[in-house]
C-alpha cells in the first residue's frame, strides 16, 4: 500500500512496545464502535415527565449482550448472542435471523445494521426487510462499520499486518466489487475506514510510528475505474502531528467527511479528486461521548486536558451543524453514560436520568427511571422510547 509505507529510514519498536500498540488499537476500536470515552454517572431524583408502558417489552438473559438500534421508521432491531430480530414499536415480531457468536457487537447507520465480534470471521448485513447479506472475512476483524447504502468497512488483523476490505453491497462476496488495501509495515496501524454513502470515496485514518507518532487521513476512490490508474485509488492524505484519530465518518450524500482526533474536530469537503479542510472546531477537553444525527453531530465534555485554560467544565452537551457551527449547548451538571441522536434531537443520560434536547440546546423533556438503564433510544419520534435494562427492554410514550 504505496501511501501508508515511506522510503525513509523506520524507526525500530521493540516487541514490547509492539504488543502495547497492539494493544491499545483493540482497546480505541471497541471504544469507536460504541462511541464512548469513559462512563460515570449519579441519579437525578427530579421526574418531570410522565410516561407510559405500552406493555411492549423485551425479555432476554443478562448474558445474552443485547443491544438495541432503530433507525426511526416504527420498528427497531434487536441484536443478542443468538440472533437478530426485527420487531414493530408496537410489539410484532417482523422477523428473525440466526447465528452464534459470544460477544456480538451491532453498529446502525440509516436502515442498516451491521453484526459481528471481536476476532470473527463473518458479519451479517441486515435492513429493514431482513438479511441483506453475509461478509465471509479472510482474517480476523478487529474493526467494522457500514453506511446506510449498505457498504460495510472492516480492517482486519493478518500474519503480517492489517488489511482494510470493505464490502460492495451489490456483489458482497465478489472482489471485483469491493476495495482491499494491504498494510504489511508493522509501524502502521489503521484505526478507523469509511466510504461515502454513493460510494465514490474511502477515507481511511492510520496511527504511524514509523519515524515520529502521528496519524494519517488519507483519501481515496472506492472503484478503480474512478482512480485513473492510481494505486489503491488514492489522492490526498493529511498528517496530524502527536494527534491521535479516533473516529471518521462520512455524512449523509457522500461529500463532507467528520473526523474526530483527541484534540479537535474536523470537517473535510470531499469532491472528485480532491478534499479541502472546511473547519476545525478545538477541544479543551477530552470528548466523553460523540454521536453523529442526519444533520448536526453532538458531544459531551469529559475531564479538561492538563493545563488548558480554556476546558469547559464536564457533562456540558454540545451540538454543531455539519458546517461547524454551534447550534447549541446543554450543561447536564454531570457526567453523561448516554448519548443518542434521531429526528433532530438528542438524548443524553446521565445514570438513571435521561434529557431529551433540542438541537439549539432547549429541554424537550427529562426523565427519571426507577431502575438502572443499559440504553434508551428514540423509535417513532421523540415522545416514543425503548428503555433498555439488565434483562428486559419496554417502549414507552410521552404523555402530554
Amino acid at each position: 500500500m504505496n501511501e501508508e509505507n515511506k522510503a525513509e529510514k523506520k524507526k525500530s519498536l521493540s516487541p514490547a512496545m509492539k504488543m502495547l500498540i497492539a494493544s491499545l488499537l483493540l482497546v480505541a476500536a471497541a471504544l469507536v464502535q460504541h462511541f464512548v470515552f469513559g462512563m460515570v454517572g449519579v441519579v437525578e431524583a427530579r421526574q418531570d415527565l410522565i410516561m407510559t408502558d405500552t406493555e411492549v417489552t423485551i425479555s432476554y438473559g443478562f448474558d445474552m449482550q443485547a443491544s438495541f438500534y432503530s433507525p426511526g421508521a416504527r420498528h427497531f432491531f434487536f441484536s443478542a448472542r443468538d440472533g437478530m430480530q426485527n420487531m414493530s414499536s408496537t410489539g410484532e415480531l417482523r422477523w428473525q435471523e440466526a447465528y452464534d457468536m459470544v460477544q456480538p457487537l451491532m453498529i446502525g447507520r440509516g436502515d442498516k445494521v451491521a453484526v459481528g465480534e471481536p476476532g470473527g470471521r463473518s458479519i451479517y448485513v441486515f435492513n429493514a426487510a431482513g438479511l441483506l447479506y453475509t461478509a465471509d472475512l479472510p482474517h480476523p476483524v478487529l474493526y467494522f462499520t457500514v453506511n446506510p447504502t449498505g457498504f460495510l468497512s472492516t480492517i482486519l488483523q493478518t500474519d503480517s499486518g492489517y488489511m482494510i476490505k470493505v464490502f460492495n453491497p451489490s456483489n458482497p462476496n465478489d472482489p471485483d466489487y469491493g476495495y482491499r488495501a494491504v498494510i504489511n509495515d508493522a509501524n502502521i496501524f489503521p484505526f478507523s475506514v469509511d466510504v461515502s454513502d454513493c460510494g465514490t470515496f474511502v477515507a481511511k485514518a492510520f496511527w504511524d510510528v514509523n519515524t515520529l507518532m502521528f496519524s494519517r487521513l488519507t483519501f481515496g476512490f472506492f472503484r478503480g475505474v474512478d482512480s485513473r490508474g492510481m494505486h489503491d485509488g488514492f489522492f490526498a492524505s493529511n498528517s496530524f502531528p502527536d494527534e491521535f484519530i479516533y473516529r471518521i465518518r462520512f455524512t449523509s450524500g457522500g461529500r463532507k467527511l467528520l473526523v474526530l482526533s483527541d484534540q479537535q474536530i474536523i470537517g473535510f469537503t470531499v469532491e472528485d479528486g480532491s478534499r479541502e479542510k472546511a473547519w476545525s472546531i478545538p477541544l479543551y477537553n477530552r470528548p466523553e461521548l460523540f454521536t453523529i444525527g442526519e444533520n448536526h453531530f453532538a458531544f459531551v465534555t469529559g475531564d479538561p486536558f492538563l493545563n488548558e485554560p480554556n476546558a469547559k467544565n464536564p457533562g456540558v452537551l454540545h451540538i454543531y451543524d455539519f458546517n461547524g457551527r454551534p447550534t447549541g449547548t446543554y450543561n447536564l451538571g454531570r457526567r453523561a453514560t448516554h448519548l443518542h441522536m434521531g429526528f433532530n434531537a438528542i438524548l443524553v443520560g446521565t445514570g438513571r436520568t435521561f434529557y431529551a434536547i433540542n438541537t439549539n440546546g432547549t429541554r424537550k423533556w427529562t426523565y427519571s427511571a426507577i431502575h438502572d438503564v443499559q440504553d434508551m433510544i428514540f423509535l417513532d419520534n421523540t415522545d416514543t422510547v425503548l428503555l433498555a435494562g439488565g434483562a428486559r427492554a419496554t417502549v414507552m410514550r410521552r404523555l402530554r
